[in-house]
């Protein structure tokens, strides 16, 4: 609807303002320089974004562009918190009904890795198999890349003493999937007012874009 009242009703208001022989606030100038452009060069910004897709399609199905992507997911702000809590528990869920019924462990991480979702930490539990081999612990090498959270890998070394690994991460998989619940939950129920007001602020710049200059223009003809 935006982009409807940018391009059909916006240009049609403002050509009023080309005979009133004054300048025009600074928002006006920008909300009418924003309606020419997407009117007369829509083509191009249709080009662009399509190109733009485009590249990122081509340069995600590298390994080296998507593990690029997927370190920055890990890090961005908020929803990098929640990818790795969705990936964790899904790995350690994994790892643990694949021990409990036997699987040996490394074949049990290999598996584990497939549904990680993220090339990152797909490499860090490579490495992790390969350090297994030679004899270190499950604990170690995860702790040694930092990608996983510290209390996860503290878990594993806990349950590995005891020969418990199962159950510790079976509870790290359940303390996740209710973390990850509850940050769902909380991100949905701000989006709604978050959309509210982003879309009010942006109706509400326009409209004062439109309304300022005529009631200056009123006031000066008065």
């Amino acid at each position: 609807a935006l982009p409807i009242l940018m391009v059909a009703v916006v240009p049609k208001v403002t050509t009023i303002f080309d005979n009133l022989g004054q300048s025009l606030p600074w928002y006006t100038q920008v909300l009418i320089f924003v309606s020419h452009a997407l009117s007369g060069y829509w083509w191009l910004l249709l080009t662009v974004g399509a190109l733009s897709t485009f590249w990122f399609r081509r340069w995600h199905r590298k390994p080296a562009g998507r593990l690029r992507w997927d370190t920055l997911m890990l890090r961005a702000p908020i929803v990098g918190r929640l990818n790795l809590l969705v990936a964790v528990a899904r790995f350690t869920r994994t790892l643990a009904t694949l021990l409990s019924s036997g699987v040996p462990l490394l074949r049990a991480m290999e598996i584990g890795r497939n549904v990680l979702g993220n090339s990152r930490l797909e490499s860090v539990v490579t490495e992790a198999i390969g350090s297994i081999r030679e004899g270190e612990s499950i604990a170690e090498p995860l702790k040694r890349s930092g990608a996983f959270p510290p209390m996860v890998t503290h878990m594993i070394a806990v349950g590995e003493r005891p020969g418990q690994l199962e159950a510790m991460l079976e509870n790290v998989s359940r303390s996740y999937e209710a973390d990850v619940d509850t940050r769902v939950t909380a991100l949905t129920s701000l989006l709604e007012p978050i959309m509210i007001l982003i879309l009010g602020g942006i109706v509400g710049f326009i409209a004062m874009a439109i309304l300022m200059p005529l009631i200056q223009m009123n006031q000066f003809v008065q």
